[in-house]
């Protein structure tokens, strides 16, 4: 029996339960970018998303499969996405060349990937969105299994 949890072929949520929330792909989501397993956060009209960029404050979750896509179907504007909130173990995409070992605090990254939090001030490294479930030292973008978990980032010192 192998130990550990096992990655998901047809969705990214791997276990738990977490608060999921309908939204839509708004205006300013940029599609090629709208896949699963990205981060997002608020675009402009309530209960909208577009792909969260590098070091983002304010990500709301990540895209779920849809029951009649593809993990690999990226959603268009105005498309209807299922949005986990909460906390869960979640197949993510990690940026191309991230050397990350498990336990390693994760942030967001360009185009709604994650990435390592890399050391510097405070305020501005972007919230940590959960931790590598894995190790992952690849030249291309990878999916890992994280243990998201959305933190607020520490405010810099006035």
């Amino acid at each position: 029996m192998p130990q550990g949890i096992v990655k998901p072929v047809s969705q990214i949520i791997a276990s738990g339960k977490p608060l999921i929330v309908e939204m839509e792909v708004g205006a300013n989501a940029t599609p090629a970018k709208m896949l699963p397993g990205r981060l997002v956060i608020f675009d402009d009209t309530d209960w909208s998303v577009k792909e969260a960029g590098a070091k983002a404050d304010n990500v709301v979750g990540f895209l779920e499969v849809a029951p009649d896509k593809k993990k690999t179907d990226a959603f268009a504007v105005g498309d209807q996405v299922k949005v986990p909130m909460t906390d869960c173990i979640a197949l993510l995409t990690l940026l191309a060349a991230e050397n990350v070992t498990r336990g390693d605090p994760l942030v967001s990254a360009a185009d709604g990937k994650v990435a390592k939090q890399a050391v510097g001030a405070m305020g501005g490294q972007g919230g940590v969105i959960g931790w590598a479930m894995e190790s992952s030292n690849v030249t291309v973008d990878a999916e890992i299994l994280v243990h998201f978990h959305k933190n607020a980032e520490a405010a810099a010192a006035s």
